[in-house]
C-alpha cells in the first residue's frame, strides 16, 4: 500500500515536526494515510508517524535556493531521512523562470533518485510550470504534480476543479494531477474558516496544513 502515495490516499503537509507529531491521533482519525514532514524534523519524527500506523514522507520549500542548491540540499534530506516520497514545494517571487526551475530540480534530483515518488506542488495558476516536462510524463511514472486551491497567506479560496483543470491544460496526465487544499482560509473577507472539502469523500490530494486545522478545530 506504501506506493500508492499521490495516487488514492490523502496526505497533510505538517509545518512544525513536534507539533504535528503530537497530532497524529486526530490526524489519523480523519483517514489520512500520508504525513509530509519538514526538513527540520529529524529521524524519531519520521519513525513516530510509522508507529502510528502512518506513511512518513518530506516536503521540501524552495527557501530562496537556486536550482540546483535546492535539489543538492533535497537529496541529502533524502538520504538523512529516508522519507517514502516527497514534496517538492516549489513557489517563486516571479513567474519567467518558474518552469525551467521547475524541470531542472527534478532533472537534478532524478538524476540520483530515478525510483522516488516525487511531486511537485505549485501556486494556483502556475500549471505553466509543467510545459517543459511533456516528454518526461511518459516514461517517469513516479512523477506527480500537485496546485493549492488558495492565494496568497490563504486570503482567497478557488475551485478545486479549476487549479485541477490548470494542470491537465499544461499536459500533466490527469491520473498524476492532484489539488493542495487550504485546511483553513479566508472566504469573501471573512475571518479564517474551514474549507476543506468533505473528507468522507476526499480520496486524494493532500492538505495544507495542520496548523490551520487547529485553528478552526479540527485539530
Amino acid at each position: 500500500m506504501a506506493n500508492r502515495v499521490f495516487e488514492d490516499r490523502l496526505g497533510i503537509i505538517i509545518v512544525n515536526a513536534d507539533r504535528g507529531v503530537s497530532r497524529l491521533p486526530g490526524i489519523a482519525a480523519f483517514s489520512v494515510k500520508d504525513v509530509f514532514l519538514p526538513r527540520s524534523a529529524d529521524p524519531s519524527h519520521f519513525a513516530a508517524v510509522r508507529a502510528a500506523g502512518l506513511y512518513a514522507h518530506l516536503w521540501a520549500a524552495v527557501d530562496g535556493l537556486s536550482t540546483t542548491d535546492y535539489a543538492n540540499r533535497t537529496l541529502l534530506d533524502i538520504q538523512r531521512l529516508n522519507p517514502g516520497a516527497v514534496e517538492l514545494n516549489i513557489e517563486l517571487p516571479s513567474d519567467p523562470p518558474l518552469a525551467q526551475y521547475v524541470t531542472d530540480a527534478v532533472t537534478l534530483i532524478r538524476s540520483k533518485r530515478k525510483a522516488l515518488r516525487l511531486r511537485v506542488n505549485v501556486a494556483p495558476w502556475k500549471g505553466f510550470s509543467f510545459a517543459a516536462l511533456q516528454t518526461r510524463w511518459a516514461k517517469d511514472v513516479v512523477l506527480y504534480a500537485c496546485e493549492q486551491n488558495y492565494e496568497g497567506n490563504m486570503d482567497n479560496l478557488l475551485s478545486a476543479a479549476d487549479v485541477l483543470g490548470d494542470l491537465t491544460a499544461w499536459g500533466v496526465p490527469p491520473e498524476r494531477a492532484t489539488v493542495c487544499y487550504a485546511g483553513a482560509c479566508s472566504v469573501l473577507g471573512s475571518s479564517r474558516i474551514r474549507t476543506l472539502p468533505d473528507l468522507s469523500r476526499l480520496k486524494r490530494g493532500v492538505i495544507f496544513q495542520d496548523d490551520l486545522m487547529a485553528e478552526v478545530g479540527l485539530l
